[in-house]
């Protein structure tokens, strides 16, 4: 007998484990049909992944795309004074407004476009002065992303105050910057106080302080 389903619970018992699935309805009767046939018979059970459905599966959004972008929504409602509910359409419109992206569903949206979604709000965020309770580093998984991001729109990549870009990689005394390619240097966002920081303290420690460093990056 075999028939698709999905792990819906596994529990560690004094001896052995329990494993529930789940059946879709559209295969209950075959299996309910089946299945009784053997009650009370030993089992040798084969678990088998379709590899289509998981592919599918992981190109969606992640439950830890889904609780960030509702922990801004819910910075923005409270800087707004609107409901959270009422701040997640809002945001979905003019996301789809100035991206001409279609409506999608924050239950089944490609990752891609979720993360897409996380950069657009937090430089809403940053453009109209809304506090994030996090800080803008930890809604990006990917750090280099990040701070290439931070660098597209001047963004300091430690605080989140308007910043300029800085070299990471000294380009040397005496040589003119206007003329001097940098294309292979790397670059960082950061605020005047932040700059001054990492000329004080040195590169490696402010890097080493606020897990920040440079990346290569050409506007």
């Amino acid at each position: 007998m075999k028939f698709p389903a999905q792990l819906s619970q596994i529990t560690t018992l004094k001896k052995g484990m329990k494993i529930t699935i789940a059946v879709s309805d559209k295969n209950v009767r075959q299996v309910m049909k089946d299945i009784y046939n053997f009650m009370d018979m030993p089992l040798n059970v084969n678990l088998d992944i379709d590899a289509q459905i998981q592919q599918e599966r992981l190109s969606r959004i992640s439950p830890d795309q889904r609780n960030k972008i509702y922990a801004i929504f819910r910075d923005i409602a409270s800087y707004t004074g609107e409901t959270p509910d009422n701040t997640k359409e809002q945001m979905k419109l003019f996301f789809t407004q100035q991206t001409q992206h279609e409506d999608f569903s924050l239950s089944n949206c490609k990752k891609e476009l979720a993360n897409e979604f996380i950069e657009w709000l937090i430089k809403f965020c940053f453009e109209h002065g809304v506090e994030l309770s996090e800080h803008p580093k930890e809604y990006i998984d990917d750090i280099e992303r990040y701070l290439v991001f931070c660098l597209q729109n001047k963004i300091c990549a430690v605080c989140g105050k308007p910043s300029e870009t800085h070299h990471w990689d000294a380009i040397g005394m005496g040589r003119d910057r206007k003329k001097y390619d940098d294309s292979d240097h790397r670059k960082i966002a950061l605020c005047r106080k932040h700059h001054s920081e990492a000329e004080t303290i040195g590169r490696d420690t402010f890097a080493e302080k606020h897990i920040v460093t440079g990346v290569i990056y050409n506007d």
